[in-house]
This record gives C-alpha cells, structure tokens and sequence, in this order.
C-alpha cells in the first residue's frame, strides 16, 4: 500500500479543480507512457507530482505547462483547460478565516467534504462531526482542545457548524453514516447533552439524502478502532475517491480506496439497517 502523508506546509484545500486536473494530468501521462520518475523530473519533484496527481495540493502553473510539453500536448484548447483547472485548484475556500484553527492535514479532506456528491463515513469514539448538535460538538472540542481560551472554542465551534451547512443546502451530499454503539451511549457532558444529539440524530434521519446506521452491542466482530471517511467529489470514472484515516493528531490519505470501500460495505451489513435507527435512537434516550 502506498500511502501518502499530507505535508503539513500545504496551506490550501482539496477542491473540485484539483481532482479534475489530477484526473487530466494521470490520464496524459499514462496514455503517452511517461514514468512517474519522468514526468517527477520535469517538475523537480516525484512527491510533488504524485500529489498533483492525487488532487491534495494546489498546482503550479508553469508545472502544469510543462507536463502538457513532456505528455506532447499541442492542441491551444486542451492547454489552456488545464491553465485553467490549474488557476482555479489555488482559490481559497471559505473556510480561510478560520485557518488558524484547521490543522494542515485536515484541510484536503475539508475542501473534498463541501464539495462532495457523496460522503461515507464510520466511526466509533463520537458522532461524525456533520451530525452534531451544538451543545454536544462544543463539549467534544472542548475535549480535543484543553488549552484554547473562550474565545479559540467558539471558533471552533462556528466552523464545524459552517461545515454542517453542506447538508442543507440546495443540492446537497448524500451522507451515509455508520456508527459504533458505543459512541452513542457514551455519555457526553449532561444527560440533557446526550438526549439533545440523539434527539438530533432522529431528526437528521428525516432527511431523505441522510442514511444513518449503527453497529450494536452485540456484534462480535473486530470493527476498525479509527474513524474512516470516504468522499466522491464527482460521479467520474477516472476521479478517484478520497480516503480520509484519522489517528489520533494527525490524518493521511491512502491510495487504496477499493480497499477502504470493501470495509465501509462490510461494515454496512453488520449494523443495523437503517429503517432500525430510529428506533434504536429512542431506546437510548428511554434510557437516559
């Protein structure tokens, strides 16, 4: 498996350009038969060019022009596409205010997730963080951040409920969750905490593009012990999938997604199906 680390100096965000163009440039340079370690020199750097090619960092211009000469490309309407592509992969994205909050590693996964089409996810410590109440998202900052001051927290907090817009807006992501039991029962602040975010989460399984699952109690298999994260940002056979692994204070993005999508069906079979989440919600609140 290779695995590529995101460098922390990246300062920008995954976006729909960015995929479009790794797409392009994979595609040229393997239909013209140039090694990766060619077309690495060409621009003075194969790590460089592996992430173009990946989509997890914004190109430069001249890069992109030179690849079109090495991959033979003469036709002025495709080279200017990808100019183009390449311009548009360095806008910032809304999220620029809060930058001194985001962790570099985070920020390919941010930009995939609001421009996403599709999003996947599994965890098992908390709820994933587009399904949160308010009240439960600021106790699990607090919780990661036990030395921000009143006013870091509230940023924080502003910025995971921005991201929550993606779910409301007019066309929205379809999100598919798959979460541990245990995340669920796990108390989180004050009772009236935990009952607010399950009483969210039957709301939340209104939603016709909202899918929500949970693995019970009682399965006995070993589940993964971090959250996955799988995103399509376009329904396009040659942009891959973004594969987002959180361990502990840092993030990476792996390259075998056929990999990662066998366990997300895996793990869609053993939970419960979604027509039972509603009413497993109810019991932990009954519980309470």
């Amino acid at each position: 498996m290779h695995t590529l680390w995101l460098p922390t100096e990246d300062p920008d965000a995954l976006t729909r350009p960015r995929l479009l163009l790794a797409a392009k440039l994979r595609d040229l340079r393997e239909r013209n038969g140039v090694t990766s370690e060619t077309a690495g020199a060409a621009i003075g750097s194969l790590p460089l060019l592996k992430a173009m090619e990946r989509g997890v960092t914004a190109s430069d211009p001249h890069h992109v022009m030179a690849l079109a000469s090495l991959y033979d490309l003469t036709d002025h309407a495709a080279r200017l596409q990808l100019l183009q592509l390449a311009l548009s992969s360095r806008q910032e994205g809304w999220w620029q205010p809060y930058r001194p909050f985001i962790r570099s590693w985070f920020l390919p996964y941010l930009g995939a997730e609001q421009a996403a089409e599709i999003i996947r996810c599994y965890t098992v410590g908390a709820v994933p963080d587009l399904l949160q109440h308010p009240a439960y998202a600021a106790h699990v900052i607090r919780g990661a951040n036990p030395g921000a001051d009143a006013g870091e927290l509230a940023k924080r907090l502003e910025l995971r409920m921005r991201r929550q817009r993606v779910l409301h807006e007019r066309n929205p992501p379809r999100l598919w969750a798959i979460i541990d039991e245990t995340a669920l029962r796990r108390r989180v602040g004050t009772p009236e905490t935990t009952y607010r975010q399950l009483d969210h989460l039957l709301d939340l399984c209104e939603l016709p593009h909202v899918t929500i699952q949970i693995i019970p109690l009682t399965v006995g298999h070993d589940l993964p012990r971090s959250p996955i994260t799988l995103v399509r940002v376009l329904h396009d056979q040659d942009v891959r999938q973004v594969v987002f692994l959180q361990q502990f204070n840092a993030a990476y993005y792996p390259d075998d997604h056929k990999r990662h999508l066998y366990a997300m069906d895996l793990l869609a079979v053993i939970a419960e199906p979604p027509a039972h989440t509603p009413g497993l919600l109810r019991e932990m609140i009954s519980a309470l």
